[in-house]
């Protein structure tokens, strides 16, 4: 293996070597297995895009189960501590129905959910006042399971001192900014990963739907992709919108939405959320209602989990390895924009034969071809 070494300013050939990393992000400790290339004549590191690549979404992937831990903790000490199911919590904290089915399930949920989530295992009244404010949202007995609880542990009214009660929001409030700033003490070097990193809240706002956009279902797909994302980019949206309505075809026999996507230079891409969204370097939802039903957020869910958890990038050089991008770029030059529909049948046909040849007997299985096209990029 050869390649450029920035210290003795020629080709040289350089080992791969990996150890154990650390590294705090966004306010959470993460260990991953990290690799880099050292130079065999200086031992002076070298950059490699792969590697870079590849260290990034095992960051990602270290961080997401580390938060999804967390949160899994969090739910079963809730649900013990004041005898409450999953759909139940759901519904009281005025989420949808499978919400907490999803986190148990190893979804990581949006900084504002989890915050919630902490504030009511930690201090009972804040549950209570929840249960008193949306106890009509769940039924009688569960409601009652709740109560009985919370009476136990002697919380069977609110007689809260207020000035202690906002000193106390004030200090958590304090705890969590804190938490908030919390950046990487580590020396970063070319391997690390910086997409963790806050933006500029600029470079995250996400503009209102208009009355055309709202009653388009692509604009809805991405609404909620963007709901349960922390935050994307542009270009992984568009790869995650090509993986919904290729496998949810394949699926179920129907697309997810019609819209044509084109083969552009870095993959396929949907113009329309192009234009939308092309100004942003990340961006987020600021809509809590989903018009999906349960079976296609379900769906989406599992795609965000299986393909979601890659970078825009990455996703991109595996959409160059499918036969849909590649038949509809030829005869366009690598740099060259494009235009070109690919074809919904040959979108199906590939997927169609992705589906039989990983024996894909449930959308769970997805896992085998992602991993497996990631691997093939690296």
């Amino acid at each position: 293996m050869q390649e450029f070494c920035g210290k003795c300013k020629k080709t040289t050939k350089y080992t791969v070597v990996k150890k154990k990393h650390k590294k705090i992000v966004k306010g959470y400790e993460v260990e991953y297995e990290k690799k880099e290339a050292i130079c065999n004549e200086c031992q002076h590191l070298i950059f490699i895009d792969a590697i870079y690549e590849e260290n990034n979404e095992n960051t990602k992937k270290a961080y997401q189960e580390r938060v999804s831990n967390e949160t899994i903790s969090i739910i079963n000490s809730i649900m013990s501590k004041y005898n409450i199911g999953k759909r139940p919590l759901s519904l009281l904290l005025d989420w949808g129905e499978l919400t907490i089915t999803r986190y148990l399930k190893g979804m990581v949920p949006k900084k504002d959910y989890l915050d919630l989530l902490k504030a009511i295992n930690e201090d009972a009244n804040k549950f209570y006042e929840i249960l008193q404010k949306n106890q009509t949202r769940i039924t009688k007995v569960a409601y009652e399971k709740c109560r009985s609880n919370l009476d136990k542990i002697g919380i069977n009214d609110l007689k809260v001192d207020l000035d202690l009660e906002q000193t106390s929001d004030l200090d958590y409030q304090a705890y969590k900014t804190q938490q908030d700033n919390l950046d990487d003490s580590n020396d970063l070097d070319y391997h690390d990963n910086l997409d963790y990193q806050d933006e500029l809240e600029q470079s995250k706002y996400v503009r209102p739907f208009d009355s055309g956009e709202k009653n388009d279902k692509i604009f809805k797909v991405v609404d909620y992709i963007l709901g349960v994302s922390d935050d994307i980019t542009p270009l992984a949206l568009q790869k995650i919108l090509y993986y919904s309505q290729a496998f949810f075809k394949v699926f179920y026999g129907y697309h997810l939405f019609e819209n044509d996507c084109e083969a552009w230079d870095q993959g396929p891409v949907y113009p329309e959320i192009y234009s939308k969204f092309k100004d942003y370097k990340y961006i987020v939802s600021k809509n809590d209602v989903c018009s999906l039903d349960e079976e296609e957020q379900f769906f989406i869910d599992l795609i965000m989990r299986y393909l979601g958890c890659y970078s825009g990038k990455a996703l991109e050089r595996m959409t160059h390895c499918e036969k849909p991008w590649r038949e509809t770029r030829k005869g366009l030059s690598p740099n060259q924009k494009g235009g070109k529909v690919i074809e919904k049948a040959l979108i199906e046909s590939y997927f169609s034969d992705v589906y039989k040849k990983y024996n894909m007997l449930s959308i769970t299985d997805i896992v085998d071809y992602s991993t497996a096209l990631f691997n093939r990029v690296l």
